[in-house]
């Protein structure tokens, strides 16, 4: 008689392998911008702008000149995430072979990895919420608060530049060296000798235009790998650094300024790095807490280059 092992699933070792996390494409945009701390709920960036109006030289006074001192507001919104584990669930499965012996237990038994993946996916949403909130017209993470593509497609839409200056509707190999161009053309002249004028864009945007670039220029290119970042490098002939930002993917979308001039407001940068995992006695579960602030303004608009599609 054969053997009979119909009544029997076949066996996977499910403990085999260590616990991995998915990849996340780390933010870095807080790193690059200016990060207002300390903000409750609003607070202004105060501005000093005065014109110079010089005179024939001779004797008596005659006034002439002005200084002006205004404001603008950067708000932020408080965010949060809680979330729960009752520990007895993970009994019914393979992660039973991760815990301690005895019905009492209190920790997560993969933490450390539990904690890593919390932090990249609170910096995944920080990125996105920066480039993309949207309180009105956002969803999920988005309408949490308004980032800065909500600005300058609104309030501010009158006032920063327009760098789409050929009209273009897509952004593809054939054109993109010459949208890069438009924008650089479109800084405005006071700040165009700045040491901090970026252009930011999508990790799309940017790969089409390295992509571009090396095929225009053969052996001649020179790209991110010579010049100390990864995904960032400096527009040739110029001195705009053109950085890859996950916050502008899939977006069309690109942003010049000076990094000074675009502005992060938050209560303490850190409230997003000391997140808190404890045990609920009371409740019987494991508890994961966040809470946060955080807003964008622009100091300047004037001195903002902003390419969309037409």
């Amino acid at each position: 008689m054969s053997l009979n092992v119909s009544g029997l699933s076949q066996y996977t070792d499910e403990n085999k392998m260590d616990l991995i996390k998915k990849s996340v494409l780390r933010g870095r945009t807080v790193d690059l911008l200016t990060v207002q701390g300390d903000i409750k709920s609003s607070a202004t960036i105060n501005i000093i702008d005065s014109t110079l109006t010089a005179q024939a030289g001779a004797c008596g006074w005659s006034e002439a000149g002005s200084t002006a001192l205004t404001q603008r507001e950067l708000s932020v919104d408080a965010i949060k995430v809680n979330e729960s584990i009752c520990l007895d669930t993970l009994e019914a499965y393979y992660t039973q072979k991760m815990m301690n012996p005895g019905s009492y237990n209190e920790e997560i038994p993969f933490e450390a990895m539990y904690a890593e993946e919390k932090a990249d996916k609170i910096q995944d949403m920080l990125e996105q919420i920066i480039w993309k909130g949207d309180k009105v017209a956002g969803s999920g993470n988005l309408a949490l608060a308004n980032g800065f593509l909500q600005l300058f497609d609104g309030s501010l839409s009158g006032s920063v530049v327009d760098a789409n200056v050929d009209s273009v509707t897509a952004v593809t190999a054939a054109n993109v060296i010459d949208i890069v161009d438009g924008i650089v053309d479109s800084i405005d002249a006071e700040i165009i000798d700045a040491d901090d004028l970026h252009i930011f864009v999508g990790y799309d945007f940017y790969r089409t235009y390295a992509k571009a670039l090396r095929d225009a220029n053969l052996f001649h290119y020179t790209g991110a790998e010579d010049q100390g970042m990864e995904f960032s490098q400096m527009v040739p002939g110029t001195n705009v650094r053109m950085v890859a930002v996950k916050g502008l993917n899939g977006t069309n979308k690109a942003v010049a300024s000076r990094a000074a001039n675009l502005y992060v407001g938050t209560d303490l940068l850190g409230d997003f790095e000391d997140f808190k995992i404890f045990y609920s006695e009371d409740n019987d579960e494991v508890r994961f807490r966040l809470k946060a602030k955080i807003g964008t303004q622009v100091a300047f608009p004037e001195f903002v280059s902003y390419f969309k599609l037409a």
